[in-house]
């Protein structure tokens, strides 16, 4: 699958597994020192009642200090920032 943009969203194909990916973005983001908020595990959670899903995981990151500013003055899209 091909890196596609949609409502500011990019899927990239990785070629590790989620677990591996997921540890190799969270330490792009702390060498970088962009926080991450956190971390949902969507197919933990739908295994913790029963069902099952392909592993699925949204890590939610982005930087205070510059999001800060630009939801005060934007305060109608808080979400851009993420």
């Amino acid at each position: 699958m091909a890196s596609t943009t949609n409502n500011g969203i990019i899927n990239k194909l990785s070629n590790h597994s989620v677990e591996q990916t997921v540890e190799r973005l969270k330490n792009i983001l702390q060498f970088k020192g962009i926080t991450l908020f956190a971390l949902v595990d969507h197919s933990g959670e739908a295994e913790k009642v029963g069902m099952s899903m392909l592993p699925t995981k949204l890590l939610i990151f982005g930087s205070p200090k510059a999001c800060t500013s630009l939801m005060l003055t934007i305060p109608v899209l808080p979400s851009t920032c993420l």
